[in-house]
Protein backbone atom coordinates (compact mmCIF):
# COMPACT_ATOMS: atom_id res chain seq x y z
CA UNK A 1 0.00 0.00 0.00
CA UNK A 2 2.42 2.14 -1.48
CA UNK A 3 4.55 4.25 1.47
CA UNK A 4 6.78 5.42 -0.97
CA UNK A 5 7.80 6.20 -4.42
CA UNK A 6 9.48 3.64 -6.42
CA UNK A 7 12.94 5.42 -7.59
CA UNK A 8 13.83 5.92 -10.96
CA UNK A 9 15.91 3.09 -11.28
CA UNK A 10 13.83 0.83 -10.24
CA UNK A 11 11.16 1.16 -12.09
CA UNK A 12 11.55 -1.75 -14.58
CA UNK A 13 12.60 -4.39 -11.86
CA UNK A 14 10.01 -3.05 -9.34
CA UNK A 15 7.39 -2.14 -11.99
CA UNK A 16 7.82 -3.27 -15.13
CA UNK A 17 7.71 0.22 -16.54
CA UNK A 18 10.82 1.77 -18.56
CA UNK A 19 12.05 5.28 -17.32
CA UNK A 20 13.20 6.33 -20.34
CA UNK A 21 9.57 6.62 -22.27
CA UNK A 22 7.92 8.07 -19.11
CA UNK A 23 10.78 10.92 -19.44
CA UNK A 24 8.87 11.09 -23.27
CA UNK A 25 5.58 11.57 -21.88
CA UNK A 26 6.21 13.76 -19.17
CA UNK A 27 7.78 16.07 -21.41
CA UNK A 28 4.69 15.94 -23.59
CA UNK A 29 1.85 15.42 -21.59
CA UNK A 30 -0.70 18.42 -20.72
CA UNK A 31 -2.03 17.01 -17.79
CA UNK A 32 -1.00 15.44 -13.91
CA UNK A 33 -1.33 11.82 -13.78
CA UNK A 34 -0.09 9.24 -11.55
CA UNK A 35 0.72 5.09 -12.10
CA UNK A 36 0.52 2.58 -8.92
CA UNK A 37 1.63 -0.84 -10.18
CA UNK A 38 1.84 -4.05 -7.78
CA UNK A 39 0.43 -1.71 -4.83
CA UNK A 40 3.36 0.94 -5.36
CA UNK A 41 3.67 4.27 -6.10
CA UNK A 42 5.69 4.01 -9.43
CA UNK A 43 5.25 7.10 -11.21
CA UNK A 44 3.72 10.69 -10.98
CA UNK A 45 3.59 13.69 -12.79
CA UNK A 46 2.18 17.17 -11.92
CA UNK A 47 2.06 19.98 -14.47
CA UNK A 48 2.87 23.07 -13.71
CA UNK A 49 -0.30 24.42 -14.02
CA UNK A 50 -2.60 21.68 -12.46
CA UNK A 51 -2.53 21.14 -8.37
CA UNK A 52 0.59 19.36 -6.72
CA UNK A 53 0.95 16.39 -4.80
CA UNK A 54 -0.27 17.76 -1.04
CA UNK A 55 -3.11 19.83 -3.24
CA UNK A 56 -6.60 18.74 -3.02
CA UNK A 57 -9.17 19.64 -5.78
CA UNK A 58 -12.25 18.75 -7.06
CA UNK A 59 -12.94 15.09 -8.35
CA UNK A 60 -16.22 16.16 -9.58
CA UNK A 61 -18.46 12.82 -10.60
CA UNK A 62 -15.31 10.89 -9.80
CA UNK A 63 -17.06 10.86 -6.44
CA UNK A 64 -20.25 8.58 -7.44
CA UNK A 65 -17.96 5.56 -7.10
CA UNK A 66 -16.68 6.89 -4.16
CA UNK A 67 -20.15 6.61 -2.96
CA UNK A 68 -20.82 2.93 -3.84
CA UNK A 69 -17.42 2.01 -1.83
CA UNK A 70 -19.33 3.73 0.76
CA UNK A 71 -22.43 1.85 0.00
CA UNK A 72 -20.42 -1.77 0.12
CA UNK A 73 -18.80 -0.86 3.67
CA UNK A 74 -22.35 -0.02 5.02
CA UNK A 75 -23.62 -3.50 3.78
CA UNK A 76 -20.50 -4.97 4.69
CA UNK A 77 -20.93 -3.86 8.24
CA UNK A 78 -24.60 -4.09 8.73
CA UNK A 79 -24.52 -7.78 8.09
CA UNK A 80 -24.56 -8.52 11.42
CA UNK A 81 -27.25 -5.98 12.63
CA UNK A 82 -31.13 -7.08 13.06
CA UNK A 83 -31.77 -5.24 10.15
CA UNK A 84 -28.90 -5.47 7.66
CA UNK A 85 -28.82 -3.29 4.12
CA UNK A 86 -28.53 -5.15 1.08
CA UNK A 87 -28.63 -3.74 -2.41
CA UNK A 88 -31.96 -6.37 -3.07
CA UNK A 89 -34.21 -3.90 -0.60
CA UNK A 90 -36.84 -1.67 -1.90
CA UNK A 91 -35.51 2.07 -1.66
CA UNK A 92 -39.02 2.93 0.20
CA UNK A 93 -37.78 0.70 3.19
CA UNK A 94 -35.31 2.95 4.19
CA UNK A 95 -36.19 6.36 3.32
CA UNK A 96 -39.63 8.07 2.29
CA UNK A 97 -41.08 10.51 -0.24
CA UNK A 98 -39.57 8.47 -3.18
CA UNK A 99 -39.63 10.78 -6.67
CA UNK A 100 -39.00 8.14 -8.85
CA UNK A 101 -40.09 4.47 -9.61
CA UNK A 102 -41.72 3.29 -6.25
CA UNK A 103 -40.78 -0.49 -6.65
CA UNK A 104 -36.91 0.87 -7.26
CA UNK A 105 -34.40 -1.28 -5.86
CA UNK A 106 -30.68 0.23 -3.94
CA UNK A 107 -29.29 -1.78 -6.89
CA UNK A 108 -31.77 -0.02 -9.64
CA UNK A 109 -30.68 3.22 -7.97
CA UNK A 110 -26.61 2.29 -7.98
CA UNK A 111 -27.34 1.37 -11.52
CA UNK A 112 -28.96 4.67 -12.18
CA UNK A 113 -31.79 3.03 -13.86
CA UNK A 114 -34.54 3.71 -10.95
CA UNK A 115 -36.06 6.47 -12.77
CA UNK A 116 -37.56 4.30 -15.69
CA UNK A 117 -41.60 4.20 -15.67
CA UNK A 118 -40.78 -0.26 -15.85
CA UNK A 119 -38.37 -2.29 -14.14
CA UNK A 120 -38.65 -5.15 -16.10
CA UNK A 121 -36.16 -6.64 -17.91
CA UNK A 122 -35.87 -5.34 -21.54
CA UNK A 123 -37.78 -1.95 -20.59
CA UNK A 124 -35.41 -0.38 -18.84
CA UNK A 125 -32.63 2.46 -19.74
CA UNK A 126 -30.24 3.68 -18.57
CA UNK A 127 -29.55 7.62 -18.12
CA UNK A 128 -26.79 9.22 -16.40
CA UNK A 129 -27.78 11.11 -13.04
CA UNK A 130 -24.95 13.51 -13.50
CA UNK A 131 -25.80 16.06 -10.14
CA UNK A 132 -28.01 12.80 -8.51
CA UNK A 133 -31.11 15.25 -8.09
CA UNK A 134 -33.09 12.48 -9.61
CA UNK A 135 -31.89 9.33 -7.83
CA UNK A 136 -28.91 8.54 -6.34
CA UNK A 137 -28.28 11.28 -3.84
CA UNK A 138 -30.88 9.18 -1.72
CA UNK A 139 -28.64 6.78 -1.31
CA UNK A 140 -27.13 9.72 1.05
CA UNK A 141 -30.26 9.07 3.25
CA UNK A 142 -30.45 5.26 2.82
CA UNK A 143 -26.75 4.83 4.55
CA UNK A 144 -27.34 7.57 7.35
CA UNK A 145 -30.91 5.68 8.24
CA UNK A 146 -28.33 2.19 8.36
CA UNK A 147 -26.41 4.36 10.43
CA UNK A 148 -29.13 5.54 12.87
CA UNK A 149 -29.79 1.71 13.90
CA UNK A 150 -26.51 1.65 16.08
CA UNK A 151 -24.60 4.78 15.82
CA UNK A 152 -22.09 2.40 18.04
CA UNK A 153 -21.42 -0.03 15.47
CA UNK A 154 -20.31 2.30 13.24
CA UNK A 155 -17.92 4.06 15.35
CA UNK A 156 -20.14 6.87 16.37
CA UNK A 157 -20.93 7.96 12.48
CA UNK A 158 -24.35 9.34 11.99
CA UNK A 159 -23.78 11.22 8.95
CA UNK A 160 -22.09 9.37 5.25
CA UNK A 161 -19.24 11.74 5.94
CA UNK A 162 -18.40 11.20 9.05
CA UNK A 163 -18.37 7.27 8.01
CA UNK A 164 -16.62 7.92 4.68
CA UNK A 165 -14.13 9.18 6.77
CA UNK A 166 -13.76 6.56 9.80
CA UNK A 167 -14.21 3.45 7.21
CA UNK A 168 -12.97 4.19 4.05
CA UNK A 169 -10.49 7.91 4.08
CA UNK A 170 -8.75 7.10 7.72
CA UNK A 171 -8.21 3.22 6.66
CA UNK A 172 -6.47 3.84 3.67
CA UNK A 173 -4.67 6.25 4.80
CA UNK A 174 -6.46 8.71 2.09
CA UNK A 175 -5.11 11.89 4.40
CA UNK A 176 -5.38 14.24 1.91
CA UNK A 177 -9.32 13.81 0.84
CA UNK A 178 -12.49 16.08 1.80
CA UNK A 179 -15.89 15.14 1.45
CA UNK A 180 -19.37 15.91 3.41
CA UNK A 181 -21.28 12.89 2.30
CA UNK A 182 -23.85 15.59 0.99
CA UNK A 183 -23.65 14.73 -2.04
CA UNK A 184 -22.68 11.30 -3.91
CA UNK A 185 -22.72 12.98 -7.74
CA UNK A 186 -20.35 15.33 -6.09
CA UNK A 187 -17.81 17.14 -4.25
CA UNK A 188 -15.43 14.59 -2.79
CA UNK A 189 -11.63 16.43 -2.98
CA UNK A 190 -8.40 15.01 -2.64
CA UNK A 191 -4.89 14.53 -4.50
CA UNK A 192 -3.94 12.51 -7.02
CA UNK A 193 -2.24 9.72 -4.16
CA UNK A 194 -6.17 9.54 -2.74
CA UNK A 195 -7.57 8.70 -5.73
CA UNK A 196 -4.79 5.87 -6.72
CA UNK A 197 -5.81 4.34 -3.25
CA UNK A 198 -9.73 4.11 -3.78
CA UNK A 199 -8.66 2.26 -7.51
CA UNK A 200 -5.90 -0.32 -5.28
CA UNK A 201 -8.48 -0.91 -2.97
CA UNK A 202 -11.03 -1.92 -5.83
CA UNK A 203 -8.47 -3.64 -8.53
CA UNK A 204 -7.78 -5.96 -5.16
CA UNK A 205 -11.40 -6.98 -4.32
CA UNK A 206 -11.84 -4.70 -1.34
CA UNK A 207 -8.36 -5.70 0.57
CA UNK A 208 -6.26 -2.78 1.90
CA UNK A 209 -3.12 -3.96 3.59
CA UNK A 210 -4.35 -7.64 4.04
CA UNK A 211 -7.78 -6.10 6.01
CA UNK A 212 -10.81 -6.48 4.38
CA UNK A 213 -13.08 -3.26 3.57
CA UNK A 214 -15.46 -4.73 1.05
CA UNK A 215 -16.98 -8.15 0.26
CA UNK A 216 -15.88 -9.18 -3.38
CA UNK A 217 -19.31 -9.87 -4.36
CA UNK A 218 -19.40 -5.83 -3.87
CA UNK A 219 -16.59 -5.33 -5.92
CA UNK A 220 -17.81 -7.19 -8.47
CA UNK A 221 -21.18 -5.52 -8.50
CA UNK A 222 -19.18 -2.17 -8.85
CA UNK A 223 -17.04 -3.59 -11.79
CA UNK A 224 -18.99 -5.61 -13.31
CA UNK A 225 -22.01 -4.35 -15.12
CA UNK A 226 -25.25 -4.36 -13.44
CA UNK A 227 -28.69 -4.71 -15.70
CA UNK A 228 -26.84 -5.18 -19.17
CA UNK A 229 -30.23 -4.66 -20.70
CA UNK A 230 -29.87 -1.19 -19.91
CA UNK A 231 -26.03 -0.86 -20.72
CA UNK A 232 -22.99 -3.08 -20.45
CA UNK A 233 -20.79 -0.34 -19.88
CA UNK A 234 -21.61 0.87 -16.21
CA UNK A 235 -21.63 -1.20 -13.09
CA UNK A 236 -22.17 0.34 -9.55
CA UNK A 237 -22.21 3.80 -9.93
CA UNK A 238 -18.51 2.90 -11.84
CA UNK A 239 -18.04 3.28 -15.72
CA UNK A 240 -16.81 0.00 -17.95
CA UNK A 241 -15.18 -0.72 -20.65
CA UNK A 242 -17.67 -2.29 -21.92
CA UNK A 243 -19.92 -1.42 -24.47
CA UNK A 244 -19.34 1.21 -26.35
CA UNK A 245 -16.30 1.87 -24.76
CA UNK A 246 -14.98 -2.29 -25.40
CA UNK A 247 -12.53 -3.97 -27.68
CA UNK A 248 -12.61 -7.55 -26.89
CA UNK A 249 -14.59 -8.29 -24.46
CA UNK A 250 -17.40 -10.75 -24.20
CA UNK A 251 -20.44 -8.84 -24.27
CA UNK A 252 -23.08 -10.33 -21.27
CA UNK A 253 -26.47 -10.70 -21.75
CA UNK A 254 -28.68 -12.32 -19.16
CA UNK A 255 -32.40 -12.07 -18.68
CA UNK A 256 -32.24 -12.18 -14.67
CA UNK A 257 -30.76 -10.33 -11.86
CA UNK A 258 -28.13 -10.84 -10.06
CA UNK A 259 -26.94 -13.60 -12.70
CA UNK A 260 -23.49 -15.60 -12.75
CA UNK A 261 -20.59 -14.90 -14.60
CA UNK A 262 -20.90 -14.88 -18.25
CA UNK A 263 -19.32 -17.95 -20.19
CA UNK A 264 -19.29 -16.36 -23.47
CA UNK A 265 -15.96 -18.24 -25.29
CA UNK A 266 -15.49 -15.32 -27.45
CA UNK A 267 -16.44 -11.53 -28.58
CA UNK A 268 -19.53 -12.29 -30.42
CA UNK A 269 -18.09 -12.73 -33.95
CA UNK A 270 -19.04 -15.87 -34.61
CA UNK A 271 -15.68 -17.10 -34.18
CA UNK A 272 -13.95 -14.77 -36.14
CA UNK A 273 -11.68 -13.42 -33.22
CA UNK A 274 -10.95 -15.57 -30.17
CA UNK A 275 -10.89 -13.72 -26.65
CA UNK A 276 -11.05 -16.41 -24.21
CA UNK A 277 -11.15 -14.95 -21.08
CA UNK A 278 -9.48 -17.24 -17.94
CA UNK A 279 -8.94 -14.19 -15.41
CA UNK A 280 -11.33 -11.17 -14.98
CA UNK A 281 -9.27 -8.68 -16.57
CA UNK A 282 -12.33 -6.28 -17.06
CA UNK A 283 -11.09 -2.49 -16.92
CA UNK A 284 -13.35 0.12 -14.75
CA UNK A 285 -12.89 3.72 -14.36
CA UNK A 286 -14.68 6.85 -11.90
CA UNK A 287 -14.51 9.32 -14.14
CA UNK A 288 -14.88 13.28 -13.54
CA UNK A 289 -15.96 15.90 -15.57
CA UNK A 290 -12.47 17.62 -17.32
CA UNK A 291 -10.83 14.27 -16.89
CA UNK A 292 -10.71 12.96 -12.99
CA UNK A 293 -9.96 9.23 -13.50
CA UNK A 294 -9.43 6.34 -11.36
CA UNK A 295 -8.97 3.99 -13.99
CA UNK A 296 -8.14 0.51 -13.38
CA UNK A 297 -6.81 -2.55 -14.81
CA UNK A 298 -7.14 -5.73 -12.48
CA UNK A 299 -5.43 -7.93 -14.83
CA UNK A 300 -2.12 -5.83 -15.14
CA UNK A 301 -2.69 -4.78 -11.40
CA UNK A 302 -2.17 -1.41 -12.39
CA UNK A 303 -4.21 1.71 -11.47
CA UNK A 304 -3.72 5.50 -13.70
CA UNK A 305 -5.38 8.50 -12.18
CA UNK A 306 -5.54 11.54 -14.00
CA UNK A 307 -5.87 15.14 -12.84
CA UNK A 308 -7.23 17.71 -15.69
CA UNK A 309 -7.19 15.53 -18.64
CA UNK A 310 -9.57 16.85 -20.61
CA UNK A 311 -13.32 16.93 -20.95
CA UNK A 312 -12.92 14.27 -23.25
CA UNK A 313 -10.96 12.39 -21.60
CA UNK A 314 -11.75 8.42 -20.72
CA UNK A 315 -10.86 5.06 -19.89
CA UNK A 316 -8.81 4.37 -23.31
CA UNK A 317 -6.75 7.83 -22.54
CA UNK A 318 -4.64 7.34 -19.72
CA UNK A 319 -3.40 3.42 -21.31
CA UNK A 320 -2.88 4.99 -24.25
CA UNK A 321 -0.55 7.52 -22.11
CA UNK A 322 1.70 4.76 -20.76
CA UNK A 323 1.44 1.41 -22.38
CA UNK A 324 4.31 2.03 -24.11
CA UNK A 325 6.57 2.44 -20.82
CA UNK A 326 4.66 -0.71 -20.21
CA UNK A 327 4.89 -3.58 -22.97
CA UNK A 328 8.67 -2.55 -23.56
CA UNK A 329 9.57 -4.53 -20.54
CA UNK A 330 5.95 -6.66 -19.79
Amino acid sequence: VYKRQVSRDRLIAECGLDPDILDEVDSTVTHSYAVVRYGKLCHEFYHPEDPGPNKLAPNWSATKTLGAVAVGRAIAMSADLPRPLRDTDRMDAWVDDITFNPDALVAHVLAMIGFNESLNYGQREFSYDAAGQREINRLVDVIEAVLAQDPAHFGGAGTLGEFTQREIFDRLGMKTSAWGGISIAGSWNSNLRDMARLGLLLIHYGVWDQQRILEPEWVYKMTHPSFEDATVGFGYLTWLATGPFRTCEPYPVWPQYPHPPSESPDCGYDGEFSCMQMHDSGVFAAAGAGGQLIVGHRGLDLVIVTRDAGQLAFISDPWALVRRALIAHD
